[in-house]
């Protein structure tokens, strides 16, 4: 019998995740962590941003930015406007409208993601984005040496 399958259900979902003493779980204002600066790795945003008005979108990458070591690295997913497959889904009135009912800044998101990326590469070196899905994608930066 295969330990592994210990943390899921039979249906296949995770039931339960070993604790690791590298990772530490806080919960608070991810525009304002208390966290020192140049005190971690990497910062992780998947399906964070579209989630926030542009404004605090911006607070949140300079925040990302301030507790980033120098080399350190911002990672992002998200929602892709500019793919066909949302761009798509953006005509459709009716499931535009499904998705807006879930995200009330979409719309804001969607408008303003090419100035929220040209953002992140003001404030970061080598900035890279690939296509992650259809419909999202995949941007890494790092903070330079010189912050």
């Amino acid at each position: 019998d295969d330990d592994d399958d210990d943390d899921a259900s039979p249906d296949g979902w995770i039931t339960a995740i070993d604790p690791d003493p590298r990772i530490e779980l806080r919960q608070g204002d991810i525009a304002n962590t208390g966290l020192p600066s140049d005190s971690v790795d990497v910062v992780n945003l998947v399906f964070v941003l579209h989630e926030l008005p542009v404004a605090a979108a911006k607070e949140v990458i300079l925040e990302a930015h301030r507790i980033l070591r120098p080399g350190g690295q911002l990672w992002i997913g998200e929602m892709d406007f500019e793919s066909p497959a949302y761009a798509a889904q953006r005509e459709n009135a009716l499931l535009f409208s499904l998705l807006r009912a879930t995200e009330p800044y979409l719309d804001e998101y969607a408008d303003g993601m090419p100035g929220l990326r040209d953002f992140v590469a003001d404030a970061f070196d080598g900035v890279r984005i690939a296509a992650a899905t259809g419909r999202h994608y995949s941007l890494v930066a790092e903070k330079g040496a010189a912050g």
